[in-house]
């Protein structure tokens, strides 16, 4: 659905941030703010800002920012959709429905889809506690699953005969193309249609929303002949490398904790969610896959590997951790006893022995060379280079090269081989990796040279924050002041291409396209889906920070000076030009000490020159007049991409 953005706004202007939030934060007003405790991180003294003003909040432990729209997706963990959705009816406001543009008919298949799972999951609800969900409520008993947990996963029973679940669909509007796009029959060459899923327990599988999206079956009776689980096909609406099992009813306490416990099964989840580990969730019938990962990034920062003992739940911990890194989580592990899996390890042995060994799990990379050891593969020289080379790889794929050098450190520790070996094996580790898309804390950035004709040299990865201070500088100029975007366009000529970082570069675009498209800036980018949650909470942060005088300055008769934006402009602009120009001269000269040709050098020697003259030139700016731009002409030497 989409809702038009008349109605946006409107939902938007019509409700309150601090009656929203207060809902949900016990707020006090502290001058222009509101004051509580942040409902994103536990803490015992309120850091948690709400400014009504300009209709946003902050936290300052946490770092959580947005307005009342990002709250409320936040917080009750809803989509876009939803939220706005939620408060319009807070506030009673009718969304319209709205045609959609759907030539090839996919969206109503999809819809149509969508609500036959939905329909679907009841009637196997209704018929697990029937007389026919006698067998699957027996299971469910054996399992110790109770009434509650029972309800909270939307467990069934599907009748054991051919066609009863086709027949009750049907007869509620259903058609069996629909039935087949929710992958709930199975049409033969014959023509013949009848149940996919017959006589076995139910596991409802949902999305991040809590829609059901498929299902997958266990087999209840014994029969050596049939499948023990029977998944939903990939469909319109299920795709298993997307799905997380237990997502949607673990996202709030992953969240609140930052991390997310990953185990193998759908009834590993059950047992430890009514066991109070109610932040796991799993794969769903698949290999972990990097999209299920990502889909935890917006919620944890840390996930615990929690399969069993055996080689192929060891395999499996393998590929977590080789995942977990390159998406950029810190990786944990536990290693289950002999012949045991999280399911029955809390069963037999009870939740405190399961809690405990997650709270002293080892990092990856002690369980990682643990298990080298375990399986002999660290008895002579050969295996142990072969060993500390996989873990090389997988450091080098971790997004935030500020952790490579601790990840190095611990390494050398673990192996007792020199640190600095082990970080120049590192760097050429790096630069065979193929480039990837860069992330907030990743900047790969590659500056063409325009001292010679010299080729283009690829920078290496390096970590910088979402924004440079001056950057900053410029984006409060453009969000906090009267025309301000206006001024870096047309008197400054700023553009994205001014900005160093990657983040800079894509908030000023989507800054200008907010301006075209709505003609105001500050809500339309704490929405923009395009900008990272970092880059909306920098937004944030500028917001929150900007301040102007008081009103009360006036009864004491003062007179305030006038504030000339020439200077900080200039300023922020000198600096950044400044940083560029110094970290081509790092990159280059980090170039030197790997290249051979003698020719080569004396041209990296010969750029490098030019560009420290060119630096030292700019230092000297800061004493010319702020109006003084002439500088900015200057593309002799220039270095920007």
């Amino acid at each position: 659905m989409r809702i038009p953005q008349h109605i946006i706004d409107q939902v938007r202007s019509q409700s309150d941030i601090v009656d929203v939030i207060g809902e949900h934060v016990q707020l006090k007003r502290s001058t222009k703010n509101y004051l509580g405790l942040c409902p994103f991180h536990k803490e015992k003294t309120p850091s948690f800002n709400v400014n009504p003003e300009r209709g946003i909040y902050k936290c300052f432990g946490c770092g959580k920012a947005g307005n009342v729209i990002t709250f409320v997706e936040e917080h009750l963990h809803m989509g876009f959709v939803d939220a706005i959705k939620h408060l319009a009816q807070r506030s009673g406001i009718d969304i319209p429905e709205e045609e959609r543009d759907d030539p090839t008919g996919e969206l109503a298949r999809r819809d149509a889809a969508m609500r036959a799972l939905r329909e679907a999951s009841i009637f196997y609800q209704e018929t697990l506690a029937s007389s026919d969900g006698a067998t699957a409520r027996a299971y469910f008993e054996r399992r110790g699953f109770g009434a509650e947990i029972i309800s909270s996963f939307a467990l069934g029973a599907s009748p054991a005969a051919w066609d009863t679940t086709m027949n009750s669909l049907l007869t509620r509007g259903f058609t069996i193309e629909h039935l087949v796009d929710a992958g709930l029959v199975i049409t033969r060459e014959d023509g013949k249609t009848y149940d996919r899923f017959r006589g076995r327990a139910m596991f409802a599988i949902s999305d991040e929303s809590g829609r059901v999206v498929g299902f997958s079956a266990r087999t209840i009776v014994d029969d050596p002949g049939s499948p023990k689980y029977i998944n939903s096909p990939q469909s319109l609406l299920f795709d298993k490398s997307r799905v997380l099992y237990g997502l949607s009813q673990a996202k709030r306490s992953i969240s609140e904790q930052r991390t997310a416990i990953l185990v193998e099964g759908q009834a590993d989840v059950i047992t430890l969610h009514q066991a109070g580990f109610t932040n796991t969730v799993a794969s769903s019938g698949t290999a972990l896959t990097p999209d299920q990962l990502r889909r935890l990034q917006r919620y944890a920062d840390t996930i615990v590997l929690v399969f069993d003992s055996d080689e192929a739940g060891q395999k499996a911990i393998t590929r977590g951790i080789e995942l977990g890194l390159a998406v950029g989580f810190d990786v944990k592990c536990v290693v289950l006893p002999p012949g045991s899996d999280p399911d029955s390890l809390v069963r037999d042995q009870g939740a405190e022995s399961l809690r405990s060994m997650i709270a002293s799990a080892p990092s990856w990379l002690v369980h990682q060379t643990e298990r080298f050891k375990r399986q002999g593969l660290l008895n002579d020289p050969v295996q142990q280079a072969k060993a500390v080379r996989t873990m090389l790889e997988w450091i080098g794929s971790v997004p935030d090269t500020l952790r490579h050098q601790f990840l190095i450190r611990d390494l050398s520790e673990m192996f007792r081989l020199d640190e600095a070996y082990l970080a120049a094996e590192l760097r050429g580790v790096v630069q065979r990796r193929p480039s990837t898309p860069s992330t907030p804390y990743q900047q790969r950035q590659s500056t063409p040279d325009a001292a010679s004709a010299a080729p283009a040299l690829e920078a290496p990865p390096r970590l910088v924050a979402v924004l440079l201070p001056p950057e900053r500088e410029l984006l409060r100029v453009a969000l906090t002041l009267e025309d301000g975007l206006a001024m870096l366009l047309n008197t400054y000529h700023v553009s994205d291409e001014t900005f160093w970082s990657d983040g800079g570069r894509r908030i000023f675009r989507r800054m200008m396209i907010a301006e075209e498209e709505h003609g105001e800036l500050t809500q339309p980018l704490l929405n923009d889906e395009e900008l990272s949650t970092d880059e909306r909470r920098e937004i944030a942060d500028i917001l929150f920070a900007s301040s102007s005088p008081s009103d009360s300055w006036a009864r004491f008769n003062v007179d305030m000076p006038e504030y000339d934006m020439k200077k900080p402009i200039r300023d922020a602009l000198l600096n950044i030009e400044i940083h560029r120009l110094h970290q081509r001269i790092d990159e280059m000269t980090q170039r030197i000490e790997t290249t051979i040709d003698i020719d080569e050098r004396k041209r990296y020697i010969f750029q490098i020159t030019s560009m420290i003259s060119r630096r030292e030139n700019l230092r000297r700016r800061f004493d010319d007049p702020p109006s003084d731009l002439s500088w900015l002409n200057d593309d002799s030497a220039s270095v920007r991409s």
